[in-house]
């Protein structure tokens, strides 16, 4: 019982306790409808909404690849930190102001204010599942790995029951605690975000004399390239594809993260824009924080590191955070599975993340299944039946095994493939929708479906001939190569296409 796994393990698991613990207070009552458990019966304060807003945007997948990016990519990684730094802005600029003004939560009920509703809470929920459904198993991938390391499981079982152990625990998280409880770990995850990661950068400066040239400069050196490592073209080359390519999912993840459902779900729940504004404020700062904090702590991985040991864990890889706490902690920087102090608290910090995230994501899928296309399409808020909760669980669970299947079947492609899915969909379909839907008076249900379905095709008909399918060492499938599309994300094309497809529409 001294061993320091043993030690770690149980660590883990009173902290996993007081996850379902936490979810189990906030659970709704039993005989409460689907409303309640979708929303939040008090209105929430501006500032409580902030944090949960900050941990909306940081999902999983976000902040254990923006890390690793910037450790891979350098001036690239930069590049798309700025771009994440400034998606809240455009979200209080713009959405803050609108999505408070009518009744509603989901992505659904925001369409159908201007437009019919039966056809336009349809075309919602396949936008939102189209969504919600590969960022979720990009939050399952990296965090399954760091599970089954931090458990000594081995191999390719051990990442398959660290992804399914993982999975189960975030299904009864969200459908014990519904959106309170998502809500309480949402905060609790952005409360400890804001503490770990000014520590780990501290940190970082400590272990270079507090010179941050000296950072870049063994960053450089780490990389194996030299000084070429911190000018741009590190992630898809120097040449004008490659220049086009890093564009494209700057823009896109510009664009998509402010425009993810879940996102939308929460500030419609804003009693008024003054509200959803202040609330955005907080979210700002909070994050301008993490993204600062973030570029030191990527190229503190590539200095403390190096670059064999991150082409050993991917080419962005999802346990690049903890690789960073093993060296900090004096562990072999090779054997993330190793344990220390700062290590176990940076894996428990990761798993909340999964936890909150997920959460958010199940709700916001289950919402799309039940209120958005189920047969209470249409009913007010408000108005959901009693034991309306069952349904809405079991719609939950539904999108969360399916999840983990593809989570467990996709587990050997690089997890970013699935963050590029997520934010090119919210980009090419939520982006146009809402624009037209919210600010367009002639907008018609046609527009809406063309933009919804043709935005959707395009965009999977593009990620399915992209290097990120095929044709690359860490494709989803790295043997095949039909990749006659040249971009990784394609939303420097979808998303003017979506826009078009729905005016013509």
């Amino acid at each position: 019982m001294t061993d320091d796994r043993v030690i770690a393990i149980s660590l883990f698991l009173v902290f996993i306790t007081g996850c379902l613990f936490a979810s189990m207070l906030t659970s709704p009552d039993l005989h409460d409808g689907a409303d309640d458990f979708y929303t939040e019966k008090s209105p929430t304060r501006p500032f409580r909404q902030g944090l949960a807003l900050t941990g909306d945007f940081i999902s999983a997948a976000g902040v254990l690849y923006l890390c690793g990016v910037v450790a891979v990519g350098s001036y690239d990684g930069v590049l798309l930190i700025a771009a994440t730094a400034l998606s809240p802005l455009l979200l209080k600029v713009w959405l803050a102001e609108r999505l408070p003004a009518g009744p509603g939560w989901s992505l659904g009920d925001v369409l159908a204010r201007r437009l019919p509703a039966g056809p336009a809470r349809r075309a919602a929920g396949i936008a939102t599942l189209a969504v919600s459904v590969p960022l979720l198993i990009a939050q399952l991938i990296p965090i399954g790995q760091i599970t089954a390391a931090l458990m000594g499981l081995p191999g390719d079982e051990g990442e398959i029951a660290g992804i399914a152990l993982v999975g189960v625990l975030m299904l009864a998280c969200a459908a014990i605690g519904g959106i309170r409880g998502s809500t309480l770990l949402q905060i609790g995850k952005t409360v400890a975000f804001v503490l770990i990661a000014p520590l780990l950068a501290v940190l970082v400066l400590a272990e270079f004399n507090w010179d941050y040239g000296q950072v870049l400069s063994q960053a450089a050196q780490g990389s194996g390239v030299g000084d070429a490592y911190l000018a741009p073209g590190q992630l898809f080359g120097t040449g004008m594809t490659g220049r086009l390519d890093t564009l494209s999912l700057a823009l896109t993840v510009l664009t998509g993260t402010a425009f993810l459902p879940h996102l939308v779900m929460r500030l419609s729940t804003s009693p008024t824009a003054e509200a959803a504004r202040r609330a955005t404020s907080w979210a700002v700062l909070a994050i301008c924080l993490l993204c600062v904090t973030a570029v030191v702590i990527g190229y503190g991985i590539q200095a403390l590191v190096g670059s064999e040991a991150l082409r050993e864990a991917g080419p962005h890889g999802g346990n690049n955070l903890l690789l960073l706490a093993a060296a900090l902690d004096g562990s072999d920087p090779n054997n993330p599975g190793g344990t220390g102090t700062l290590l176990t608290f940076v894996s428990c910090a990761a798993f909340l993340t999964v936890l909150a995230s997920a959460s958010v994501l199940l709700l916001a899928g289950s919402a799309a299944i039940v209120h958005d296309m189920g047969r209470d399409r249409g009913s007010p808020p408000g108005s959901g039946p009693v034991h309306g909760h069952i349904r809405a669980r079991l719609a939950l669970v539904a999108v969360g095994v399916v999840c983990i299947g593809l989570a467990v079947l996709g587990r050997g492609a690089d997890a970013q493939f699935w963050l590029t899915v997520t934010y090119t969909e919210a980009a090419t379909v939520v982006l146009p929708a809402l624009a037209y839907g919210l600010m367009w008076q002639p907008f018609s249900i046609s527009g809406l479906r063309w933009c919804v379905y043709g935005g959707t095709l395009v965009a999977l008909a593009l990620l399915a001939l992209s290097p990120g399918v095929s044709g690359s060492p860490d494709a989803l499938f790295p043997d095949a190569d039909w990749s006659y599309f040249p971009l990784h994300s394609p939303g420097l094309v979808s998303v003017p296409v979506a826009f078009l497809l729905g005016r013509l529409g």
